[in-house]
């Protein structure tokens, strides 16, 4: 299943790769972020390399319930900053037969003050006759995801 997300922002480029980077330094303001952990973070020339953990438990849809050990997904995580492009993958820890969300954002200017970000995304799952209804299920997951991502960017920024 595959879909696209685009996200409009009235600042500049610039402010929304700042916000987009400084954020996670603020935990204390974005209740919503506390969800996510990261595991590690490296920066290889122009690529910034993170893996993180996100707890899923409260949003967990029943489906998944069964076939998940524990209710979270990695993410690795790549962004190119000479492109402001943005890689990543999610999956369940050692369960990535059940279900795995790729994509590509990337980060552009629309004009000197205004930013977008758009998100081509694909959720697969290997799952026997119930693989649909977990992409599904998974899709509105991390499209609510998206949604809350971009309210702490703005609200980051006070927009």
């Amino acid at each position: 299943m595959k879909y696209k997300v685009t996200q409009k922002f009235e600042v500049s480029l610039e402010k929304l790769l700042q916000a987009r980077e400084d954020r996670y330094k603020h935990l204390d303001k974005f209740p919503d972020l506390k969800n996510v952990s990261l595991i590690e973070e490296k920066k290889e020339g122009n690529r910034i390399i993170q893996k993180r953990k996100i707890d899923i438990g409260a949003s967990m849809p029943p489906i998944l319930a069964s076939a998940l050990s524990e209710p979270c997904l990695m993410e690795d995580s790549v962004f190119f900053t000479e492109t402001n492009t943005h890689e990543f993958k999610l999956y369940p820890p050692d369960k990535e037969n059940v279900v795995t969300i790729t994509g590509v954002s990337v980060y552009r200017s629309v004009d000197e003050n205004n930013s977008e970000r758009v998100y081509d995304v694909e959720v697969k799952s290997r799952l026997m006759l119930i693989a649909m209804a977990v992409e599904m299920a998974i899709e509105g997951i991390h499209k609510h995801s998206l949604e809350k991502d971009m309210a702490s960017i703005r609200k980051f920024l006070e927009i």
